[in-house]
Formats: C-alpha cells, sequence, structure tokens
C-alpha cells in the first residue's frame, strides 16, 4: 500500500515539475499516473470498517482526482501542487502508521514515533 501512496507521490511531484518547465507531455502522463493509482486507492477504501475515516479519505482523493484532472486539460502545474498539498499529509500519515506497526511499541513509545 505504502508503494502505492509512494508512487503516486512521485508522479504527481513529476507532473508538477514537468509543468512548471513547460514540458506539457510528461507532466500529463505523470498527472494521469498519479490519478490513477489515487483512484486505486480509492477504491479500496473499506467503507464498513471506518465509515467516517473512509468518507474524509473518498472527499480527499476526489479532490486530488479532479485537481489532476484539471491540471491536464489546463497543464497547469498551480492545479498539481493544490493536489500535491492535499495528499502529501495523507501519505505521510499512512507512511507514520506503517512505521510504528513494524516498530516494537516501547521503542516506538521511547522515541515518540506513535501516539
Amino acid at each position: 500500500m505504502m508503494t502505492l501512496f509512494q508512487s503516486a507521490l512521485r508522479h504527481v511531484r513529476t507532473a508538477r515539475v514537468a509543468y512548471a518547465m513547460g514540458d506539457y507531455r510528461t507532466g500529463g502522463d505523470a498527472a494521469e499516473r498519479a490519478a490513477a493509482i489515487v483512484l486505486g486507492l480509492q477504491a479500496t477504501l473499506k467503507r464498513e470498517a471506518a465509515p467516517s475515516l473512509c468518507e474524509q479519505l473518498d472527499a480527499v482523493y476526489g479532490f486530488v482526482v479532479a485537481r489532476l484532472t484539471m491540471a491536464i486539460g489546463a497543464a497547469s502545474a498551480q492545479h498539481v501542487e493544490e493536489a500535491e498539498r492535499v495528499f502529501l499529509p495523507i501519505v505521510e500519515a499512512f507512511d507514520e502508521a506503517v512505521a510504528c506497526e513494524a516498530t516494537p511499541p516501547p521503542l516506538a513509545m521511547a522515541a515518540g514515533a506513535c501516539r
């Protein structure tokens, strides 16, 4: 799952840089790939397990995909930046959750990594 988050974020950043440099083909391809991954993440939400969280994530993913789609249509680094600004905290939160799961509880609490 983290690989998907990291890959989507990498494509978002590639799109942002490419659009800013006027490389619209690379920007569009990267934004399209990022949007496809985010749509895949959206499809994996298990609403019965955490309805409120899934509702919030669904809205975030929808916003990210909408901004990436707008970026493709307008060849706009600004729209990609908006998508990245909203998606990055989700990626960081999942990264932290994975790190907490991988770290034995006493070490994680001592390091202050897991709350």
